[in-house]
C-alpha cells in the first residue's frame, strides 16, 4: 500500500510525469521510423529528436513548440540549399549557413523554432553534402514523425491540468502576504522584528507573485485543448481575478511598508538608510501604535480568507470598523504634528485599498471570491 501511495505521488509530480511522458513518446517514435513509406530507415534516429523537441507540459506549448520546430528545420535546409548551389568553398559555406541561420533565428515568429535553423543548416551541409536533397528530405519525414508522437502522447496520455497547483500557489502568495502585514504591526508596536530588512522582504513577495503569474498563466495553457479541461473556464477566470487582485494587494503592501519606515519602531536610521529604506524616521504617536497596528492586522486577516469563506463578512466588516476607528483618532489628532498625521493618513490611504481589493472575494448573495 505505501509503495502504490509513493508511486501515485511520484506521478502525480509535473517534471516526473513529463519524464516519463517523453521517454516513452521517443521509444515509440523510435519504433515507428522504419514503418514510414519511402522513407531511409538509416535516419530513424531523428524521429526520437523530434518527439523530444515537441515534448512539453500543455498540449498548446506541445504543438506550437512542435510546428515552429519545423519551420526552423525547413529554413535551416532551404539556407543550406542554397549555399550548396552557390559552389563556394566549404567553409565559406559554413560561414553563409551560420550567419544567415542566427540573422533569421532573430524572427519572433520562430520561437522555441529559432535554434534549429543554424543547427540544420550545418546538417544538410555538412553531414548531406551531394546528397542534401535526400538526407534533408528524410531529416524532416523523420522529424516530423516524432513531432506528431511527441503531440498525441502530451494530449492522449494523462494530459495535465495545473489549475489546483495554480491555486494552492495563490493561497500561499496570499499568506505571505497577509503575514507580511501582520509583522509590520508587531513592528509598529515595537516588538521583536525591528531588525528586518522591509525593503528586501517585499521584493521577495514581488518575486513570488512573478513566479504565481508564471503558473496561473500556465494552468490557463494547460486546459486548452485538453479534453480533461472541460467547463473548467470559471475556474480559470476565479485564478485570474484573485492573482490582479493580489497583485494590487502587494502594490499597496510595498507602499505601506515604505510609508511606515518614517515611524521610529520599525527600525534605526542608519538601518534604514543603508538598507534602502525612508530617511529620517518620524517617532509615532501614541495612537498610532494602537489604532494602526489594529487596522493592519485586521486588514491581514481579510486578505487570509479564503474564497468566499463563512468568516469573510465578518472579517471585512472588522477591517472597515478598524479603518474607521483609525480614521476617528487620525481626526483628534489635527492639531498634532504634521508630519506624523500625514504618515498615518498615507497609511490609513493603502489598508483602504487593500481592503477594495479584497472586497469582491468576501461571501455574499452574488457569490463572489477571495484572495
Amino acid at each position: 500500500m505505501r509503495l502504490t501511495a509513493w508511486a501515485r505521488s511520484v506521478g502525480a509530480q509535473p517534471r516526473v510525469l513529463l519524464a516519463a511522458k517523453t521517454a516513452f513518446a521517443a521509444s515509440l517514435a523510435w519504433f515507428l521510423a522504419p514503418l514510414i513509406p519511402l522513407a531511409n530507415a538509416d535516419y530513424s534516429y531523428y524521429a526520437p529528436l523530434g518527439a523530444v523537441v515537441s515534448m512539453y507540459p500543455t498540449l498548446v506549448r506541445s504543438a506550437r513548440t512542435g510546428v515552429q520546430a519545423l519551420v526552423g528545420l525547413a529554413l535551416g535546409a532551404g539556407i543550406a540549399f542554397l549555399t550548396l548551389g552557390l559552389e563556394v568553398p566549404r567553409v565559406v559555406g559554413i560561414a553563409i549557413v551560420v550567419g544567415v541561420g542566427v540573422l533569421l533565428a532573430g524572427v519572433r515568429f520562430l520561437g522555441e523554432g529559432r535554434n534549429w535553423v543554424p543547427i540544420t543548416g550545418l546538417f544538410v551541409l555538412l553531414i548531406g553534402g551531394v546528397n542534401a536533397d535526400d538526407y534533408s528530405i528524410n531529416y524532416l519525414v523523420h522529424m516530423v514523425l516524432g513531432v506528431v508522437v511527441g503531440v498525441l502522447v502530451t494530449v492522449l496520455i494523462a494530459p495535465p491540468l495545473y489549475l489546483q497547483r495554480a491555486e494552492v500557489q495563490l493561497n500561499q502568495l496570499r499568506d505571505k502576504v497577509a503575514d507580511h502585514l501582520r509583522d509590520l504591526a508587531s513592528a509598529l508596536r515595537a516588538e521583536p522584528e525591528s531588525e528586518r530588512d522591509w525593503v528586501a522582504d517585499v521584493t521577495a513577495l514581488e518575486d513570488t507573485s512573478v513566479d504565481v503569474r508564471g503558473a496561473v498563466s500556465q494552468a490557463d495553457e494547460s486546459r486548452r485543448g485538453n479534453p480533461r479541461g472541460r467547463r473548467t473556464q470559471g475556474q480559470s477566470d476565479e485564478n485570474y481575478r484573485r492573482l490582479r487582485a493580489l497583485e494590487r494587494s502587494l502594490f499597496y503592501v510595498r507602499d505601506l511598508t515604505d510609508v511606515l519606515g518614517a515611524f521610529e519602531p520599525l527600525g534605526h536610521h542608519e538601518d534604514d538608510q543603508r538598507r534602502g529604506g525612508p530617511a529620517g524616521n518620524q517617532q509615532a504617536a501614541p495612537e498610532m501604535q494602537h489604532e494602526l497596528p489594529a487596522a493592519i492586522i485586521a486588514v491581514a486577516d481579510l486578505v487570509a480568507s479564503p474564497v468566499e469563506s463563512e468568516d469573510s463578512p465578518d472579517q471585512l466588516g472588522t477591517a472597515e470598523r478598524a479603518l474607521d476607528d483609525l480614521s476617528r483618532a487620525l481626526d483628534r489628532r489635527a492639531d498634532g504634528r504634521p508630519s506624523s498625521v500625514s504618515v498615518a493618513v498615507t497609511a490609513a490611504v493603502s489598508l483602504q485599498r487593500i481592503v477594495e481589493s479584497a472586497r469582491p472575494f468576501v461571501a455574499n448573495p452574488d457569490q463572489k471570491e477571495t484572495p
